[in-house]
């Protein structure tokens, strides 16, 4: 999907620690979807991240590899205004602490991504472009 305007360009972050995982991944995100991807391979990185900008929407792997969790990042994350979406290779009954967030199970496919975002990602680039007058070309 391209784009026309890079006002309606929407930033998301995406925590995932197996990096071959993180790169085809991302790759979907930016091809696919259109996104501006932003990759964190372990929390701190994201945390970093997240001091320092802000994302439209989030993407993270739960269980992130030497016992880190994404969890609380995601509920900071959502306090922030940003769209989160969990990803677990555990099924959701599994996973009760996230409760009021969208979660998909790994290995997903690109149809999960865009029904685990649902409308949330035309919203946003709805109200971006809104924001942000076009040139007349």
């Amino acid at each position: 999907m391209k784009q026309s305007s890079m006002s309606s360009r929407l930033d998301i972050l995406y925590v995932e620690d197996e990096i071959i995982v993180a790169l085809d991944v991302a790759d979907s995100l930016e091809q696919d979807l259109g996104l501006v991807v932003t990759k964190a391979h372990n929390l701190q990185t994201a945390m970093d991240l997240i001091d320092v900008r802000s994302f439209d929407l989030a993407l993270l792997d739960i269980n992130l590899g030497h016992g880190e969790r994404s969890i609380e990042l995601g509920q900071t994350l959502q306090d922030r205004g940003t769209f989160v979406v969990f990803a677990s290779g555990y099924n959701r009954s599994e996973m009760d602490d996230i409760e009021g967030f969208n979660m998909i199970e790994k290995p997903f496919q690109l149809t999960d991504l865009q029904a685990a975002f649902g409308t949330k990602i035309e919203d946003l680039r709805e109200a971006k472009a809104k924001q942000t007058p076009s040139a007349t070309v």
